[in-house]
This record gives C-alpha cells, structure tokens and sequence, in this order.
C-alpha cells in the first residue's frame, strides 16, 4: 500500500480545516468517528461532506442503540486524540465501516494520529488498510 504523512503547523481538528489546508473538496477528507453500537466500539470512516447516520450504522450491524463515543473513550479505544483519529492503528480491535460516498475520490486524506497531521491513502487500499467494510452509513445528501 501507498501512503503519505504531511505535518502541519497547526491543529487540524476538522474536515473543513484539513480541507483548507491541503486546498481540496471537503469529500476528500475522510472522518473517522468512534461510535459504540450495543456497547462495542465501531469506527466510521465518512467523507467530510457527510454526516454519518447512526440509524443505518445501527441497521447494517444490528448490534443494538448506537452512541457517539466521548473524547475519553476515544483515546481509550484508539490510542489517539479526538480531532486526530486515523482510519488505522487502532489500539483496541474495532469494527470498521467506510462510507461508500469515499469511492468518488482515487485517494483520501484522514486523520494522521495528531491533530497536526494527515494520512493520504488510496481509497481502494481502505479494506485491506482498516478491515473495514465499504457501507451506507451516512446521511442522504441535501438536493442542490
């Protein structure tokens, strides 16, 4: 698999502002969200210009209520700060859900472990990256 890590004078904590800062659409940054469904962690990698839906993260796994995880619970589960989740290298074994809105872009930028930084991986490299699988977990988008 190919990859990058770029470092960045400044937090990053959001889609918008890793977009700003690499100059590309807010799809392309790819979110990773620490949800809890029925009491077992489950990380949603979501495109930025996305909302994840907890209903259909709650259908696909049928595990039971779905809940957002807490910054403590974060770094618990992942080993990273909130605003610095990567899709990777969690500490604890998580279930992975990728947004299927991902496959419009050849390549992603998502959390790189810090706040500071930002991981480029191809999306097609994201299964065998994260043992995730590709799902409808997000949001319709709003008509334009």
């Amino acid at each position: 698999m190919e990859g990058e890590i770029r470092l960045f004078g400044k937090l990053l904590t959001t889609a918008q502002a890793a977009a700003d800062a690499l100059g590309v659409d807010l799809g392309r940054i790819a979110k990773s969200v620490l949800m809890f469904a029925g009491g077992e962690p489950v990380l949603v990698v979501a495109a930025g210009d996305r909302r994840v839906d907890r209903r259909k993260v709650r259908d696909r796994l049928n595990r039971g209520k779905v809940t957002l995880a807490g910054p403590e619970e974060v770094l618990a589960v992942t080993g990273f700060v909130a605003g610095g989740v990567a899709p990777v290298g969690a500490l604890h074994p998580v279930t992975v859900l990728l947004d299927e809105s991902l496959r419009r872009f050849p390549d992603i930028w998502a959390g790189g472990g810090v706040p500071e930084a930002l991981l480029r991986i191809r999306v097609d490299d994201l299964p065998r990256a994260t043992g995730g699988v590709f799902a409808d977990v997000v949001q319709d988008p709003a008509p334009a």
